[in-house]
């Protein structure tokens, strides 16, 4: 049987991470030198509280825990399991599960282990782990599946943008340059992961309302009159002037024709990266 494990950073729906094949690998929040499990430890009103005066710091799984997520599928019979994580150019988690899944595979030589790097973040990343459990549902191999998903790194596309560029640029996420500029400007720079697994910035506008107006022009671009498989719009939090932004960012989705939109909001781990604020839309072509 064929189980997926992602990490905290794919954001996958509730109703994915509870379903009797997928584990997730919770990432770390860490504030004043203590550890949180990313979803399970802190809420992120307080870590939003706590950000409002320091930088919060993140870090990486440690194999236990890991372990913890391909232990409990291979004991259920799930010995062939695919791991999607966030990208590689934005995490080190994806080195932290190879190194742990060659110890795996000598001590269950009957596993079948594939690591796939989405080269994405967030929900951008989700949208191929969810995409693998209905191939998977649909009774594909576990050989066609990874061929699949391997096939489809670049069908899924995130679009994002935020109000406040000071986290980012705290986290090495942006050039300080870049930044500066954009906080003496107003420009809210609208922001994708490239195919070298990398933030990049591929709009500014003046103003949060333009830049999610622009996020998902980008994102009806990048489908292009193609098949979508699925497609979301994200948030970090649900203050009234984020909700605002979120709603009409949904809207603009519906008006370009596209519907079932799946919802949600980010991990606490990307909220560190990010601030309050953030919209953001994605989806994942057929």
């Amino acid at each position: 049987m064929i189980g997926v494990v992602v990490d905290s950073g794919c954001d996958l729906p509730d109703e994915v991470k509870a379903k009797d094949n997928v584990r997730e690998v919770p990432l770390k929040i860490v504030l004043d030198g203590k550890e949180y499990r990313d979803n399970i430890d802190i809420s992120t009103s307080d870590l939003l509280e706590y950000m409002e005066n320091k930088f919060p710091k993140t870090s990486l799984p440690r194999p236990p825990e890991i372990g913890e997520a391909f232990e409990s599928l291979y004991e259920k019979g799930y010995n062939e399991i695919l791991f999607i994580g966030i990208s590689s150019g934005l995490s080190g988690t994806l080195d932290q599960v190879k190194s742990y899944v060659r110890d795996f595979s000598e001590k269950h030589g009957d596993s079948k282990i594939e690591v796939v790097d989405s080269k994405n973040i967030s929900i951008g990343s989700g949208l191929l782990a969810m995409k693998a459990i209905e191939l998977i549902k649909s009774g594909e191999s576990f050989e066609g599946v990874v061929k699949d998903i391997l096939g489809s790194v670049r069908k899924a596309k995130v679009f994002f943008c935020i109000p406040v560029l000071k986290y980012l640029r705290a986290g090495g996420r942006i050039g300080k340059v870049t930044a500066t500029i954009g906080d003496i400007l107003d420009l809210k720079p609208v922001i994708t992961v490239g195919e070298d697994g990398v933030y990049h910035s591929v709009s500014k506008e003046r103003g949060m309302k333009r830049a999610v107006k622009s996020s998902v022009e980008k994102l009806i671009h990048f489908i292009d009159g193609n098949r979508v498989l699925n497609i979301a719009a994200y948030t970090s939090d649900k203050s009234e002037k984020t909700m605002e932004l979120f709603r009409m960012a949904v809207s603009e989705i519906k008006a370009a024709g596209l519907s079932h939109i799946i919802t949600g909001q980010i991990s606490q781990s990307l909220v560190c990266h990010t601030g309050p604020g953030l919209i953001g839309v994605a989806a994942i072509l057929e």
